[in-house]
C-alpha cells in the first residue's frame, strides 16, 4: 500500500519534534550539571583555602613556640628573629580560617574556642619572653614549667587537625562529584546525539 505524502510529512514533523524535545532536555540537563559543577568547584576552592590557612596557622604557631623556647633556654635573642613574623602570620591566618568557616553555623563554637586558645597561647609566649628580657629568668622558666603553654598548643593542634581533616573530606567529595557530573554530562550528550541521529534517519 503506497505511503501518502501527508503521512510522510506528518511522520517527519513528529520525529523532528521528538528530536527537538530531546535536544532541549539535553541542553537543560547540561546547564543544570554545569551549575552544579560550578558549585562544587567553588566548594573545592573554599575547602582548599581553608585547609591551607589552617596548615599555615599551625606551622606559624609551631615556629613561634620554637622561637620562644629557644630564647627562654639560651637567652640568645637570635632565636627571637622569626617570632615577630610568626606572630603576625598567626593573626592573619586565624582571620582567614574564621572567615572561611563563618558560613557554617555549626562551627561557631569551634571558632570561638580556637580564637581563645590561640590568644592565650600568644599571651603565654609574650609573657615568658617579657620576663626573660627583664632578666627574670626564674619566673620565666617557672611559667614554662607549668606546662600551660604545651597544653594550649596541644589543644590548638586538635582544633586545627579537625579543620584540616574536614577540609580534606570536602575536597574528596567535591572532586568525586565533579567527576560524576562529567560522566553524566558525557552520557547525556551521547544519548542526545544517538536520539537525533536515529530521528534523522527515520525522517529520511
Amino acid at each position: 500500500m503506497p505511503i501518502s505524502v501527508r503521512f510522510v510529512v506528518q511522520s517527519t514533523v513528529i520525529l523532528l519534534a521528538v528530536g527537538f524535545l530531546a535536544l532541549l532536555a539535553i541542553v537543560g540537563m547540561t546547564i543544570w550539571l554545569g551549575e552544579r559543577s560550578q558549585a562544587y568547584v567553588n566548594d573545592v576552592i573554599e575547602a582548599r583555602d581553608t585547609r591551607s590557612a589552617a596548615v599555615e596557622l599551625r606551622s606559624a604557631l609551631q615556629t613561634a613556640e620554637a622561637s620562644q623556647r629557644g630564647f627562654i633556654a639560651t637567652g640568645n635573642e637570635i632565636y627571637l628573629a622569626p617570632y615577630g613574623t610568626a606572630k603576625a602570620q598567626i593573626e592573619d591566618q586565624l582571620v582567614v580560617v574564621k572567615r572561611a568557616l563563618s558560613r557554617q553555623s555549626e562551627t561557631d563554637a569551634l571558632l570561638q574556642k580556637l580564637s581563645s586558645v590561640v590568644g592565650e597561647k600568644l599571651a603565654e609566649m609574650d609573657r615568658t619572653i617579657a620576663l626573660k628580657n627583664a632578666l627574670q629568668d626564674v619566673e620565666a622558666l617557672a611559667l614554662v614549667k607549668t606546662n600551660r603553654g604545651k597544653a594550649l598548643m596541644d589543644e590548638a593542634n586538635v582544633f586545627l587537625s579537625g579543620i584540616i581533616r574536614a577540609a580534606d573530606e570536602r575536597l574528596t567529595i567535591g572532586v568525586e562529584e565533579q567527576r560524576t557530573n562529567a560522566l553524566r554530562c558525557r552520557r547525556r550528550c551521547g544519548d542526545g546525539v544517538a536520539v537525533c541521529s536515529r530521528d534523522c534517519r527515520r525522517a529520511r
